[in-house]
This record gives C-alpha cells, structure tokens and sequence, in this order.
C-alpha cells in the first residue's frame, strides 16, 4: 500500500485532483484527502478491517463497492471466502470480481499452463479449483450472503452490446491484430462478476456449492459422440511444431509410400516455407535438391487438394498488415510448385474448398488488418480467378474466417455446401449458418446463392460449426470441423471436433465426436487431412497470454468410424524439408527414394514465332492462355447431344487400363449420345473419331466429320504453322479408361476441352524399355501401375496434367499414355508433319503413326541381312550380328 501511495504522489495527472491531501499516517489510513482515502490493513483481520472502514466513512449512510482483481485468489480459500462473506453484511454493497477459471477443466492446455506459472512463481491460485466455472462462482456468491449475482467470462462480455458498444469495439486503440483465438481462450479462463446485497433481488446461482467433476462431464458428452478411435504418435524433441500451417498429400513414385506434407505457418521463432513430412513408413535424409522457384514463408494461408490437379497454395501473411497474394500449385508426381494466377487482392484468413476437377471456391477473408474482402472467389486452370455473382436478396454478413466446407456428390455444375461463423470487422462471431449453391459456366461470371441453414442436431450438448478458424475435412462421405473457437465459451474436448450430416433438405445434423486425447491438445491453428482410412491433426497450439506457449507435441491419427487395433497406420512425423538458400531446398530421400517424374512445362506463347522455336526445341510443352474457340463453353453433354446424330465407333474396355496387343476391348458402334452418356455415367469406353466418310482409308478431320460443332473449335493463330503441314484431327472422349502406351510418327497438338487427363510421357530414347515389338507403336506395359510400384528401369517419364483450355504439344516419336483425371474428358488432337513430307511412308496414313519411309525400307534391308547369315554356324552368326548390331548402335552416337 505504501507503493500506492508513491505512485499517487509522483502520478501529477492524480494528484493533483485531489484536495487538501494528507500523507502522515493515522492508523490505518495511509493517505487522506476530501476525495481519496487509503486503508492499509490485513484483510484476514476482519474486525480490524470493518473497524478502519468504519473510522472514515458512515457505513449506514454509504454506499460501498468492492472490487478484487485477481488478489484475493491468492488468499486461501477459507479466508477468502470469509471475506466475501462479511461483505454482503455491510448495509449496501456492491462486489465487483475478476480472476481466473478453468471451464474445461485443469487439463485444458491454457489451464495447465496458466496454473503451471502462477506454481512457479509461487503464488497458486486458491479459488480455482474449488470454484473452475462462472456458473460455481455465482453460487459461491449466493451462498455467502450476496443476491444480485451474475458472472461471465471476458469473451462473452467481450460480445455483449450492453458491456462494449460496437463503436467501442473499433474505436480501441491497438496494433494490428490477428490473434483472436489466443484472445478467445483468454477471455473464457477469466471471469468478471458483480454481485449485491439488495433484497428482493434474485441471483442467478443456488444457495450450495457446486465442486466441478470433469470426469462426469466428460462421460456424459462423450456418450453422444460418433464411435471413433485415436493413435497419437509424439514428435521427436521439438520437431513438427507449427501452427496456421496447411496440410495436402503429396505422392511418390510408389503407391504405398505416399505421404502428408505441413506446409508454412508459424514455427518455433518465426514463420516458414518448410515442410514438415508425416508418413506411415520411412525417414528422411536430406539431399541437396532445388526448386526453380518456392513460396515464401506465410501464416494463414490455405493449401486445396486437388487430387491428380495438384494442391493449391492460396495468399497468407507475414504481419497482419503484410498479406500475399500470390498463388501456387504443388505438383504432386513431379514435386514442383508452379506459380499460377495472383488474387484480385492480398488474402489471409479466408477458407478454400475443391469444387472439382481443377476448381477451387474460397470464402472472404482480410487483405490488411483493417479490411475484409468480401468476396467469394473461384479459380480454375483455364480461367484464372473469378469473382462470383450472388444471386438473391441472402447473403451473408462480413465476415471472415468462417467454416466453409462442401457436401458430398455434389459434383458437376452445382456444387452445395455450407459456410457458417466468421468474424465480423469488430471482433463479434457470427452465429449465421448458410446453405451455398455454385453456378459455373466457362468463361461466365459464377452464381452464388445463399439460403439460411437449418440446424436440426438436438440437445444443448451439441457443438456448434459456427467457428472462427476451425480446419474442414471431407472424409469417408462427411465433412468433419476440426478446431477454432466458437462465440462467448471455450471449446473443450467432447465438441472441438464434430460432424456435419446433411440431411437432403436445408439443414443437416451436428454430431461430436466425443474424443479426449490422452495428450493435452489444443486444435488451435492445427492442420487435418484425411489419409488412407484416417483423419490425422498435425501442429498447432497457441501463446496462451503471458504464461507461455502450448504446443501440440504430436500428431493423432483419428478413425472414423472406429477401427480395429491392428489395422490402423501410425502416419507420424518423419523429418522436415526446408530451404537452404534462394531457391534451394533440402529434400527428403527414403521416403520418396526416387522421384523420376518430370513435370512438362508450361508456357505462354506471345506469336507464331515463339512456336516455330518450340518445334525447333522438339520438346514437349504445355501451351496456355492461348484460344481455343467457344466449344470450351459450349461443348457441354447436353448441347453435343443435341448437335451431333450420327453413329461412331469406340473402344468399349473390360479393364481399366487397354492393351492395344491383347485386345481387351472390343469395337462397338453406337449413337453419338449413347457415348456421351455412357462416358459421363463412367463407363469405360474411349472413342477416337474416325472419318464420316471412309474411316479405313482417310484420317480424320473435325470439320468434314463433325460439321454441327466444328466452328467452334478454333486452332489458336499462334499455331498457324500447323495448318501448313496439316494431317488429321480426330476428337477424343474417354471415359474411366487408360489408352495403351505408344509413340506418334507425326507431331501433334492435344487440345483439352472438358474434363482433365493425366499423361506420361516418355522420350523416344526410352523405347527400348518398354517391349515395343518391330514394327509396332505400341506396349502392352501399364505405365501408370510401374510408376506406383516404383519397379521402372533407367527411363525418364514425364508428366502432364491437362485442364480445359491446356494445349500439350507432343513432338514426334515421344511414348505417350493417358488416364482420365477428372469428368468425362473431351479432346481434339490435331497432327501435322514435322518432317519433310517425301520422309513418311507412301500411301494412306489413317493414324499418323505409319512409322518413316527410311525405316520401313531399313527394315526389309535388315531382315535381308540377317537372312544373307543363313547356313553358318550359329557361333558365327552370333558374332557378325552381333558386330553389326554394335556398328548401328555407335551411329546413334554420332
């Protein structure tokens, strides 16, 4: 007290309101002035304390208010309560309390670390235990003699209208902000209440003590959980500790070896582009590798899996005033990031969920600590970002960071989903649940509808989706939230993860998952994907105000619904890639022990000049942002049924993968719609156009055998130099098929239109790999099924992805197979001769894969060659091939 006293006295802003002030001490007083008294006294002694009160004021004639901010906690709890007791003797008092709770329990990680560093500085709490709720403070209150009670925690006063206004809210006076999480869980392990002893007046507690039981909580709300099973796997040391990170598969070159990658976010001292690894088998050691370009380090971003498309890397921040925009895709096969579209505007805090094929829709957040952008974006390969349209007078609030997710078969045009929560500009989360439907059509302005969302879980256990910053996952046909926190309490275990069923109408159920970890989690700025039958959180934790900084140790492996013991997969942490100069990274090897896939590159082409260079490279390349006419718009099922009557010939497949040798497919004819709906029901069918008019003898053109829509594919003026030397172009739908692997004599360009494919690609010095007969194109090797297995030999494969709107450009004699990726996928392949025309073979060419003249003709000279070797031993034959085998293979050299 006689601190305070100084302070008064050396404060000239107090002191000098003050009249006539006295510092000579009487007793208990301290200091006096007509304004202003201090009472230095143990508040232990009551009847010293009521007697010094009652020496400076008249009890009878005063109101008196009492007010302890976390300082009679410190007391023991026997006294404390005494004190408080005493109290609401007095004629007219008002009690006004600030200290600590623990509304989840001791165990809840800011708890524990709360209590751990009042331990040790060796000042415990003392109420704490005894009374961890507001609701039990109100009764403390109540049956020590107070009526007028009402306690709350500060994140729910932080919400109420009566306690800041909204113009309170902005108007505060603080540096740019972005951990309202940390502020979250701060505000809910502290409460505020008021009490008084008026009579008449009711209190919201009951006469008797209420002593909190987490164990009986628990076991109540976890028996309304989904039957669910956890594995955590710790870290070693303080590896794997990021928070406000992003999580995406990535794939190597065997199948069961594929893994999670945790990119960015916050680490142990400051942001980060590395990636933390998680896998069910190996370990990483670093190799020097390097990445023609990388992400910067960022925090509050989004990563969107994309399948066989990639994962897409949206915006970020370093500062909350110092927000990206740039965009990036992580090549899976070929580990690369590729830097695609920037943003309209910088954006973090936002939410991203796939559409489908290569389409990604992300849901407002914030370009700077001031602004909301509140637009809902869509990105594809094709078109680049697009801001939708809403349709309709419902459309949500500003806000940002809220739950958004998608429900399952919602495919093709119109995908539905949910968006709920959010925070709006003054810190206030949405309690606003939405039903979304997406409207695409390429290249036209997406449609977005809103309509409120019904929310028909029953019960007041129920959690709530209406978070801030809660991660979403799709798993096993559900969409589970994971995280964040919800308005005015703290999240505890039994609701921080939960289910979303949609129930076919507007609305839909939420379910908890009921799990508590063994480990004190905290699912604040963690990461979740789902991988193979499980649902795995990886990272975060969260600065928990002065006390120190939790960090979620591990990783846990969720399964949902519940799986025996001896089938689950520990995916644990197995290493960390991470840069090591500009644009060198250091990259894991046992896990992914080889990566032989190169990813084709992507270019833009600005003339016909540049693609006369590209010929002269002879490499394959992905052409891009070039034209390719209105059939990307319009070449839809519907309108291709509608123009197109005539009969074709396809490959109708028993397998997935066709083998032009075996001939595991037969040739069918059938009615153009009847392939367009077969393919689009995924049938595994695959149709090569042939000519209308004589299909054995003439190849294919789009224009003589397609007229109804061939004005609408447009070959790119760019590409001129194709119409030259033109052969043939035959349109290509496939449905859930692989075509065989082969090489093409001539040169072509594959125009995709709809849906995606994946390719590989082989160079022509690979063809001795692959059991390619003389004389023929093609192999009978399922290409796609060695690249899992990882048993490819020395070859080179190369991959593509291709979107609508992508143009590959494939040189003469490259092995080439292709998969569906996504959708039916509809293609026109143009081919052109790249040689000089008296270097192909004479004759009718239907397929542009009637191998050159040179060699035709070298294979009769050979064929008589070996025959001239007749009638020797066969030692010597041996020997002499065997010579002039080596002579034909030193002039490849040459």
């Amino acid at each position: 007290m006689l601190k305070k006293r100084n302070v008064v006295h050396n404060t000239v802003e107090l002191y000098s309101m003050l009249s006539n002030p006295s510092e000579l001490i009487e007793g208990d007083v301290l200091f006096r002035s007509d304004e202003y008294i201090q009472l230095g006294c143990d508040l232990r002694d009551l009847p010293s304390l009521h007697s010094a009160l009652s020496s400076v004021i008249d009890l009878e004639r005063y109101k008196v208010l009492l007010t302890a901010e976390v300082s009679i906690t410190y007391m023991k709890l026997e006294e404390s309560n005494a004190l408080i007791h005493w109290a609401s003797s007095l004629p007219e008092a008002h009690f006004c309390l600030l200290e600590q709770i623990l509304p989840e329990g001791s165990t809840h990680p800011f708890a524990e670390t709360m209590m751990a560093h009042f331990e040790k500085l060796q000042t415990p709490l003392g109420a704490v235990n005894q009374y961890p709720t507001a609701r039990s403070q109100e009764n403390r209150f109540a049956s020590l003699g107070w009526t007028g009670v009402e306690a709350r925690n500060l994140w729910k006063l932080w919400s109420d209208p009566n306690f800041l206004t909204r113009q309170d809210r902005l108007s505060l006076d603080i540096e740019p902000f972005d951990e309202w999480e940390e502020f979250a869980i701060f505000g809910a392990h502290y409460f505020l209440l008021t009490a008084d002893n008026l009579k008449g007046r009711d209190s919201r507690g009951t006469s008797a003590t209420v002593s909190y039981n987490p164990g009986l909580v628990n076991a109540q709300e976890s028996s309304l959980g989904v039957q669910s099973s956890v594995t955590y796997c710790e870290n070693p040391k303080s590896e794997g500790r990021r928070r406000f990170g992003a999580a995406f598969a990535i794939s190597s070159s065997r199948r069961t070896t594929d893994a999670v990658a945790h990119f960015g976010g916050m680490g142990l001292h400051t942001r980060t582009n590395s990636m933390d690894i998680y896998s069910s088998q190996g370990r990483i050691s670093k190799q020097e590798g390097s990445y023609e370009s990388v992400p910067q380090a960022r925090m509050c971003h989004t990563v969107t899996d994309m399948g066989a498309h990639g994962a897409l890397l949206v915006g970020g921040r370093t500062s909350p005033d110092n927000a990206f925009r740039d965009c990036w895709i992580y090549h899976k096969f070929s580990d690369r990031y590729e830097k695609v579209d920037d943003l309209p505007y910088p954006l973090y805090r936002h939410s991203a969920v796939h559409l489908n094929d290569d389409c990604v829709l992300t849901s407002p957040g914030k370009s700077s600590s001031q602004i909301i952008e509140n637009q809902f974006l869509v990105w594809n390969r094709a078109f680049g970002w697009r801001t939708c349209a809403i349709e309709g007078d419902n459309s949500p609030s500003s806000t940002y960071g809220a739950t958004l997710f998608k429900f399952a078969g919602s495919l093709g045009s119109e995908p539905v989903g949910v968006l709920a929560g959010g925070l709006s500009d003054e810190g206030i989360l949405s309690q606003d649940k939405w039903k979304w439907v997406l409207w695409r059509q390429p290249g036209k302005t997406p449609i977005i509808r809103f309509s409120r969302l019904v929310d028909h879980s029953s019960g007041a256990e129920q959690p709530s989706i209406a978070r801030f910053g809660a991660s979403t996952v799709f798993h096993k046909g559900t969409n589970y939230i994971v995280g964040g926190i919800v308005k005015n309490e703290a999240l505890g275990p039994a609701s921080e993860i939960c289910r979303f069923e949609d129930d076919q109408s507007e609305g839909g159920i939420t379910k908890p998952l009921g799990i508590y970890f063994q480990q004190p989690s905290l699912m604040i700025g963690s990461s979740v994907i789902s991988f193979d039958d499980q649902i795995v959180i990886m990272g975060g934790g969260a600065v928990c105000f002065s006390f120190g900084t939790f960090w979620n140790k591990g990783c846990y492996n969720m399964a949902v619904p519940r799986l025996e013991e001896d089938t689950v997969t520990r995916v644990e942490y197995r290493g960390t890639v991470f840069p090591t100069g500009k644009d060198k990274v250091a990259f894991q090897s046992e896990i992914f022990e080889q990566r032989p896939v190169v990813a084709i590159p992507r270019v833009k082409l600005q003339s016909s000049q540049d693609f006369d260079r590209l010929l002269k490279e002879n490499r394959p390349v992905i052409l891009e942002g070039l034209s390719l006419g209105s059939c990307l718009e319009q070449w839809t099922p519907t309108y291709l049924k509608e123009k197109i009557a005539r009969e074709v010939v396809i490959h109708e497949a028993t397998e997935a993968h066709m083998d032009f040798k075996s001939k595991n497919f037969k040739y069918t004819t059938m009615p153009f719609a009847d392939c367009i709906d077969r393919a689009e029901s995924g049938g595994r069918l695959y149709l090569r156009s042939l000519s209308a008019d004589k299909p054995s003898e003439l190849p294919a053109d789009i224009s003589k055998d397609f007229p109804s829509i061939a004005a609408d594919f447009q070959l790119p003026p760019e590409l001129s130099v194709i119409t030259q030397t033109f052969h043939s172009s035959p349109l290509r739908i496939s449905g859930d098929v692989n075509v065989w692997l082969h090489y093409d004599v001539m040169a072509n360009v594959l125009c995709q239109i709809r849906g995606s494919k994946r390719l590989l690609l082989f160079p022509p010095t690979d063809v001795k790999h692959f059991d390619i007969e003389p004389g023929s194109s093609n192999s009978s090797m399922n290409v796609f099924e060695k690249l899992q297995e990882g048993s490819f030999g020395d070859v080179h494969p190369h991959e593509v992805l291709l979107s609508p709107g992508d143009i590959l450009f494939l040189p003469q004699l490259w092995l080439h197979t292709a998969a569906p990726a996504s959708g039916t996928s509809i293609a026109v392949n143009v081919f052109f001769k790249g040689l000089q025309a008296s270097r192909y073979a004479s004759g009718k060419d239907v397929y542009g894969n009637r191998d050159l003249q040179a060699y035709e003709k070298g294979r009769q000279d050979v064929t008589k060659i070996i025959k001239s070797f007749d009638n020797l031993p066969n030692d010597v034959r041996a020997f002499y091939l065997s010579r002039l085998a080596d002579e034909f293979a030193q002039s490849c050299k040459n």
